[in-house]
């Protein structure tokens, strides 16, 4: 997956206009990205960049429950299972939509996605969060080891002031022993 960030990038951020639209706003719109990685997805694998994609698979834990996510994408034999997250953080109509507001532990943004995936038996397991206007260096630090098994793979500094694509990657968690 981080092969494709170059991608998403290209794809994502020629689109100001709408991104800026989106914070002034103050609109969460996640059915569009899932609408343009659809289009991305598919010229990718024509490309023959990526083997396969599917939209909302199903998976089931241990447990056996079902849990549905937006994508799988198959790169170079290994399949990927992805979230989408669409963080609109401009508060520009008075929300109280501020990016530690999705990263609170409860059953809203971003952590519901980290559990979510948390449950399901793979170790390739992303969220691609896009995160728009981009967010202060302080900001971003306060919660980005939230939650520390998961790990941010694409920094603020690359990317301009209207948009952050946020590659967030399952990373093992480690045991202690005595």
């Amino acid at each position: 997956m981080e092969g494709l960030v170059p991608n998403i990038n290209k794809w994502f951020l020629q689109r100001k206009e709408y991104f800026d639209a989106f914070a002034r706003n103050d609109t969460r719109v996640e059915s569009w990205f899932k609408a343009e990685l659809l289009v991305l997805l598919t010229r990718l694998k024509r490309e023959r960049e990526i083997e396969a994609y599917e939209r909302e698979p199903n998976l089931y834990d241990n447990g056996g429950k079902r849990s549905q996510i937006d994508f799988s994408v198959t790169v170079n034999g290994t399949k990927h299972y992805v979230e989408l997250k669409a963080l609109c953080i401009s508060q520009a109509k008075g929300t109280p939509r501020n990016l530690p507001f999705y990263f609170r532990d409860d059953e809203v943004g971003m952590m519901k996605d980290f559990k979510k995936l948390d449950r399901i038996e793979s170790t390739n397991k992303w969220i691609i969060a896009f995160i728009y206007p981009k967010p202060d260096e302080e900001t971003w630090d306060a919660v980005i080891g939230r939650p520390s098994h998961w790990k941010c793979l694409t920094e603020l500094e690359d990317y301009p002031d209207h948009i952050f694509v946020a590659l967030f990657q399952r990373t093992p968690i480690m045991k202690c022993t005595p």
